[in-house]
Order: structure tokens, then C-alpha cells, then sequence
């Protein structure tokens, strides 16, 4: 079978799954063999923001049904699981579960046995050990009762990610609001609510598109994943600007501590698209996420003849918002707004959201 075909038949796979899992309610699962473990299971598995292990036990379930001799405890690679979920699962989850391009890959990394060792260090491990305790489920039950259990895991699934869409998202009255009092409410949101790094990316990349935006520099990278490093996306920065094509100004976004391997991360990631010579600003929080790093002067660092600059988050948020227009400052908190209210984003961050934007 062609891996097209295979692809095809696990999208399809899955839609057919969540189709039938809308139908059903909780009583129907009510008379599964250890009914009470196995939801409690799931519990721990599908109701956390790390959505790696629930793609774990997705793509081992397609794996299954498209090889019925495929071991994913034992041989969990075997099936292809970066093929059948990036190009057939994922597409399936799209919009209606919470999902990443490569969910199972960012937890399972080439580990072919999923068991408790694997389990213990994994983060959550919690999520981990469910992912595995539910593997085994399946693998112990056969027949119909084994579709059963699958079912109950699609239907647990669903379940989630249609409590997350039910989450009303505020639309906030940014003209009752002076500039610098949507400075402070943004500020709030990538300081308490980062999701992942994802939040602190996009409000700096939404700033600078406005800020931009009558300009011919064109803002590049910031509505591209915030995970996995720039090496193995091929990127120079979280964020940078361009003109006419040519490169200038990189920029990475973080609130969480910048240490020495970052700086060679980055170093080994310029090193790769030649372009060490581009000017580097880390946009983060002064001084706590500098601490470890020694000899910073003026926000400033040189280190393996690479100069680093680095910029407050909170007063670039300050700084940017106070130049744009009211239009602008509408325009930025209604694209912030859709990203929050997508299904991908996790339960604290729209609470988060709706509580800061009462």
C-alpha cells in the first residue's frame, strides 16, 4: 500500500471514529469490564494541555487498524506513526480536537517500547502512564469488547474538546481603554497564561505586524509553530524582519530563562542558514530570565564572539502599543482573540482570557 493510501485510510479512520463517538453518551460504556478504571485512565490521558500522549494512543490505535499484527507497546515506530498522524491524523483532529503537526513524535522520540520506565520520564508523567495503562487495555480485550474500549477513548476525547468549545471567549471593549491600559492587560496574559511560549510569540509578532503594517518590512515567523528548536525547523528566530526579501533583525521571544546551551542553540542555528552575522534580540523579562548569564552589560552580551542583545518583554508591550492607532490596537486584539478561542487552546489560557478581558 502506497503511503498516500495508508494516509488516506487513517484520516478516514478517525473521522468514522469521532462521527460514531458523537452518537453515543456515557451509559453506553457503562457495562465495559473495569468501566470505573478505565475512564479514570482517560481522565489523566485526554483532560491535561499536553496533548503528545493522547496522539500517542491515537496513532497506536490506527496502527492497529491498519496492521492487525502491529505491536505499539513493543514496536510503536513500526507503524509509521509520523506519516499516518502528520498526514492522516492530524487532519482528522483539525479544528475539532485539540491537536499539534506532530503530537505523538514530541513525546514518543524514537522510543519504540511505551512502558512504565518510558512513563517515568515523561512530563506529565501522569499523562504518560495513562497512555500506556490504556494501551494495555486494549491489548488485553479482544472482539467487540476491544472496539468498545477504543470507542470509549474517542468518546472521552470528543467530550473534551467539545468542552473547550463550548468556553464563551469575551470580546473586549478595547475604546474604553486607553493604550497603555491594553499594554498592561497583554502583559498580564504572557506573563500568567504563556501557553507554551505560544502567547508571548504571537502578541510580539501581532505588535510588530501593526506596527509595520504601512511599511515595506514584511514580519516573518510569528504565526509559525513555537515548538521545536529553530535548528530543526530551518528557522533563524521565533520572529524576524525582512525587506524585499533580505533578512534583518531576528528576534526570540521567552519567559522562561535564557542559558548558556540557548545561546549556542541559536549560535548553532545562525551557523546553519549562514547567518551568524545577523543582529540577535531576545525579547524576554529583564532581569529574571537573564540571571544566570554573566557579564551582561547594557543588556548586552558577547559570547563565542556572537553579540546578544537583550530587551524587556513588558517594556517593548509598553512601548510598541503606545504608536498604534485605535484601529490598530482593535485589529490586534481581535486576531488574539480568534487564536484564544481556537479548540488547540488549552482551558486555563482561555479562562485566562476571559478573566483578564471581563
Amino acid at each position: 500500500m502506497k503511503a498516500s493510501e495508508r494516509n488516506a485510510l487513517a484520516k478516514q479512520f478517525i473521522l468514522d471514529k469521532l462521527e460514531f463517538a458523537s452518537s453515543q453518551n456515557e451509559a453506553d460504556f457503562k457495562n465495559l469490564p473495569e468501566y470505573l478504571k478505565l475512564k479514570a485512565i482517560l481522565q489523566d490521558l485526554i483532560c491535561v494541555s499536553a496533548k503528545g500522549f493522547r496522539g500517542v494512543v491515537a496513532t497506536a490505535i490506527t496502527g492497529k487498524y491498519l496492521n492487525p499484527d502491529y505491536d505499539p507497546l513493543n514496536d510503536f515506530y513500526s507503524c509509521k506513526p509520523r506519516s499516518i498522524f502528520e498526514q492522516g491524523i492530524y487532519y482528522a483532529f483539525e479544528g475539532r480536537v485539540p491537536c499539534g503537526k506532530s503530537d505523538p513524535l514530541n513525546v514518543a522520540k524514537n522510543t519504540n517500547v511505551l512502558n512504565d520506565e518510558w512513563a517515568k520520564g515523561s512530563r506529565p508523567q501522569s499523562a504518560a502512564q495513562a497512555a500506556v495503562d490504556y494501551l494495555r487495555c486494549i491489548e488485553s480485550v479482544e472482539g467487540e469488547t476491544r472496539e468498545k474500549v477504543i470507542n470509549f477513548f474517542f468518546f472521552k476525547l470528543l467530550e473534551y474538546s467539545n468542552s473547550i468549545l463550548a468556553i464563551k471567549i469575551n470580546t473586549p471593549l478595547v475604546k474604553r481603554l486607553s493604550n497603555q491600559a491594553v499594554a498592561s492587560k497583554l502583559a498580564k496574559l504572557i506573563i500568567e497564561y504563556p501557553e507554551s511560549g505560544a502567547i508571548p510569540q504571537l502578541v510580539v509578532s501581532k505588535l510588530l505586524n501593526e506596527l509595520y503594517a504601512n511599511s515595506n518590512v514584511t514580519v516573518e515567523g510569528g504565526n509559525e509553530s513555537v515548538f521545536g528548536t529553530n535548528t530543526t525547523s530551518k528557522k533563524p528566530a521565533d520572529i524576524w524582519l525582512s525587506i524585499d526579501g533580505r533578512t534583518f533583525n531576528l528576534f526570540e521571544i521567552t519567559v522562561k530563562k535564557i542559558d548558556y546551551k540557548k545561546l549556542d542553540d541559536c549560535i548553532q542555528s545562525l551557523k546553519a542558514l549562514d547567518m551568524l552575522g545577523q543582529p540577535v534580540t531576545f525579547i524576554c523579562r529583564l532581569p529574571a530570565d537573564v540571571s544566570t548569564l554573566h557579564d551582561i552589560c547594557n543588556n548586552s552580551i558577547t559570547y563565542k564572539d556572537k553579540a546578544f542583545d537583550f530587551l524587556d518583554i513588558l517594556d517593548f508591550i509598553n512601548s510598541v502599543t503606545s504608536l498604534l492607532s485605535i484601529d490598530q490596537i482593535n485589529n490586534l486584539i481581535g486576531e488574539l482573540q480568534s487564536f484564544v478561542s481556537d479548540v488547540n487552546r488549552s482551558k486555563k489560557t482561555k479562562d485566562g482570557w476571559n478573566k483578564i478581558f471581563s
